[in-house]
């Protein structure tokens, strides 16, 4: 079958431009736009109608993309910019309303719900951040929730598994990545703080990797970007060189590197020489699609 992904959002905590900033970065993003400037992390699969977590831009941004269905929503954690946009779930078609007298918003938000698909914790998590995202789901039904650690999810031919996985290195297991499955490919989601993922449960055959780029603690020309006190605050997320180093140690036939910070100091030209450097690496910008397999 194969899968075609489009990046909605490569950046991470912060947009690029980031308001208030006036660093080469951000007045760069301002003049040219996308793919100089980025939302948050956050990817389509046009093949299953679905999206990969929902940060604070995602309706702009699956607008931009023209996206008119969207049947699920997998979430990977609870952090705010993957979490913040999961009002998405109210997005329906309502023109009914305005002609249908007896069809009114209830109506609308339970016809055609998109589905919810994470594991029970991360959905608690969520919840405990954002009630609101409850009353959505579990009041109003918005959405219907499929919780993977109780079940896989097969969509047409793929099958969606879960890998939970803990953001602090604890037995709370309140993070996932995704493991997407069909007779031709094979596609790995761990997008952001993955640290504490726990290698041993990746396949040894991977088509298409996706994981976070990694924090740099340089510029290009090796002006120190982070402090001490910066680098403790850090100490759990992966640096970029350790990101490669995980990509060296499965080998998958294609990595996409997505997350890319403000604080990294790169342009978008920039990150295409670093990845010349490499083989089959790629850093993901805002409206990429690519296919699986090629």
């Amino acid at each position: 079958m194969g899968l075609t992904i489009t990046v909605l959002g490569s950046g991470g905590n912060s947009p690029i431009p980031t308001p208030t900033c006036r660093c080469g970065i951000c007045e760069r993003a301002r003049e040219e736009g996308i793919p100089e400037a980025r939302h948050g992390n956050s990817l389509y699969i046009e093949e299953l109608s679905a999206m990969v977590d929902a940060p604070e831009f995602v309706y702009e941004n699956l607008e931009r993309e023209g996206v008119d269905e969207l049947d699920y929503i997998l979430l990977t954690h609870w952090h705010p910019d993957h979490a913040a946009g999961l009002r998405v779930v109210q997005s329906r078609p309502t023109s009914r309303m305005f002609s249908d007298p007896d069809y009114g918003l209830i109506d609308s938000a339970r016809e055609n719900r998109p589905t919810l698909v994470t594991t029970r914790r991360v959905y608690e998590r969520t919840c405990e951040l954002y009630d609101g995202l409850r009353h959505f789901v579990e009041d109003v039904g918005f959405a219907d929730t499929h919780f993977l650690d109780e079940e896989p999810l097969t969509v047409a031919e793929t099958r969606i598994e879960a890998i939970p996985y803990s953001l602090s290195g604890n037995a709370d297991m309140d993070a996932t990545a995704f493991l997407l499955e069909d007779p031709e490919t094979t596609v790995l989601l761990a997008t952001d703080d993955a640290r504490y993922l726990d290698e041993s449960e990746l396949p040894d055959d991977i088509d298409l990797a996706v994981f976070e780029c990694g924090f740099f603690r340089e510029t290009p020309d090796g002006t120190p970007i982070l402090t001490e006190g910066d680098e403790a605050i850090l100490a759990e997320e992966l640096t970029h060189a350790e990101v490669m180093e995980r990509v060296r140690r499965f080998g998958p036939d294609r990595t996409l590197l997505t997350e890319i910070e403000h604080l990294y100091g790169r342009t978008h030209a920039g990150y295409r020489e670093l990845e010349a450097t490499y083989e089959d690496v790629q850093f993901a910008y805002d409206g990429l699609t690519l296919s699986v397999p090629r």
